[in-house]
């Protein structure tokens, strides 16, 4: 006998782990509760809560399992809990700003007449030139 389960299946406890998550420490106390006992996974807890809020004008709730309670979840924790558009760079593994410990920057420059030019990277299929032709690399 083969028996389905629910991947995302989790006990109680687990649950009320995941749910604070959602959580909003900075909250008062809310009138309103929502219990999300029998939901079985944080998902459909989750969406329990987001139900109560697209039919409610409350900006709070306070999450129970059972008669157990996880805390209050406020309408712009639950928003900001589904992620939002990344910042420029996000997702580039971009160093912070300062000087990198990985890359330096390359200065060519012409002995004649003195004008430097920069590059990140050396080609010598490509190097800068001036008036009087390929500059050199300082070192």
């Amino acid at each position: 006998m083969t028996r389905s389960c629910d991947v995302d299946a989790v006990d109680e406890d687990d649950l009320i782990v995941e749910l604070r998550t959602l959580v909003d420490e900075t909250a008062p106390p809310a009138p309103d509760t929502v219990d999300v006992a029998g939901s079985g996974s944080f998902r459909a807890a989750e969406r329990r809560v987001r139900a109560f809020f697209q039919k409610s004008f409350a900006s709070a709730v306070t999450v129970t399992v059972g008669d157990r309670p996880v805390g209050v979840v406020t309408r712009a924790m639950l928003w900001a809990a589904e992620g939002t558009a990344a910042e420029p760079g996000t997702g580039e593994r971009l160093e912070p700003l300062g000087d990198s410990t990985r890359y330096r920057l390359l200065v060519f420059a012409c002995r004649p007449c003195g004008l430097t030019a920069h590059r990140m990277h050396h080609d010598t299929r490509d190097l800068p030139r001036c008036a009087h032709g390929r500059m050199e690399l300082r070192r």
